[in-house]
């Protein structure tokens, strides 16, 4: 008696599942999520921020991870992959001597930035302003 080999059975059946699923191949893998790059500094009234870390969220319907990066000694930071959209900042371990400052920053961050695919120029974010900003805003209107 004459063993047949299983390997061409095999064979066949693998490169059929293969036709089959190759008009299928974009239906069923993962959906890429656009990103970018952020650069930029973070500043406190016009003066570097030496150290600390920068956080970005995606906000109101804009996908993606988040990203983060350390503070250059001279401010600076650069996020790669960044999600695109609308995003909200967080400083994290900012050395500014405002434990309110510190607390918004951290926890509910007036800070917003909206990104496009293409990476934009450099920004520069200056606390202080962002503070004086948020301040005006949650103020009652005269």
């Amino acid at each position: 008696m004459r063993r047949r080999s299983l390997r061409p059975r095999i064979e066949s059946a693998a490169a059929l599942l293969g036709l089959i699923f190759a008009g299928c191949s974009e239906e069923l893998g993962p959906e890429r999520i656009p990103t970018t790059t952020i650069s930029g500094v973070v500043v406190a009234a016009g003066k570097p921020l030496g150290r600390g870390w920068i956080e970005v969220q995606p906000l109101d319907g804009s996908l993606g991870d988040p990203g983060s990066a350390r503070l250059g000694p001279d401010g600076t930071f650069r996020i790669d992959r960044a999600p695109v959209g609308k995003l909200v900042v967080r400083l994290l371990n900012i050395p500014i001597d405002l434990p309110y400052a510190i607390w918004l920053f951290r926890n509910s961050s007036p800070i917003r930035l909206d990104t496009q695919s293409a990476p934009g120029s450099p920004r520069t974010i200056d606390v202080m302003e962002e503070l004086y900003r948020h301040r005006k805003k949650m103020e009652p209107a005269r």
